[in-house]
């Protein structure tokens, strides 16, 4: 499904944003772009979240910083429950943490570049494992399932183990508000849940290459013919 699978040690996530290869939050927007939808994110949430993996993930990386709208100790607070937590202490050890990875898929040609949270592999290297941490205001673990398909988790997981030819993929839900608890997805596991994202991701990349295509075209045909 993919091919020239390159990965980036120890690129930033600014160098990471940089890159011109396809993003899932790329095709987020190209989604909304189709539907006729504005795609407005909360900058507050989108914030909260991004301190919170490097808080988590990476916390010599971590520092408060003047943003206003954050609740910083409850943030905090969020990241040493889960760096607690023996499971997810486990992980956190063994696994390689926001490593960069592009490739191209093989169907469109589309160049896409993915970034999991954890990279998780088996001693043996037959088993790779992908983690992805989602901050979230569900009540329940009923109420985080049945948000899934609404925040396409599904879409991404897919795209994720295509791309790196990885065989699980682990959603852990990180509640924000009392009783703060965690809750370890398998989404692999999930009946249909990889193929129907699978389907997503590949409808997106096809438009994606089509409307790039449009947009080359309309470009060559604007320049000026060389009359000399």
């Amino acid at each position: 499904m993919f091919h020239d699978l390159t990965s980036y040690p120890g690129l930033t996530q600014e160098q990471h944003r940089a890159l011109p290869h396809v993003s899932n939050t790329d095709l987020s927007d190209l989604k909304a772009q189709v539907l006729g939808q504005l795609r407005r994110p909360n900058p507050q949430a989108l914030a909260f979240g991004s301190h919170f993996h490097a808080a988590t993930l990476e916390p010599a990386t971590y520092a408060r910083t003047d943003e206003r709208g954050i609740k910083w100790a409850d943030l905090e607070m969020l990241a040493r429950q889960v760096r607690r937590q023996r499971y997810c202490r486990d992980l956190l050890y063994r696994g390689a943490a926001e490593l960069t990875h592009t490739a191209t898929h093989t169907a469109t040609g589309v160049q896409v570049k993915i970034r999991p949270d954890l990279l998780v592999r088996s001693p043996a290297g037959r088993r790779t494992t992908l983690i992805d941490f989602k901050t979230t205001s569900c009540p329940d673990l009923p109420h985080f399932l049945a948000s899934a398909e609404q925040y396409d988790y599904d879409r991404q997981a897919a795209l994720y183990l295509d791309t790196l030819g990885a065989t699980r993929f682990l959603i852990i839900g990180v509640q924000k508000k009392d009783p703060h608890q965690l809750w370890v997805v398998d989404a692999t596991a999930a009946p249909g849940f990889i193929e129907q994202g699978r389907k997503k991701y590949a409808a997106l990349l096809r438009r994606h290459a089509k409307c790039a295509t449009s947009s080359f075209l309309s470009a060559t045909q604007a320049i000026p013919a060389d009359k000399t």
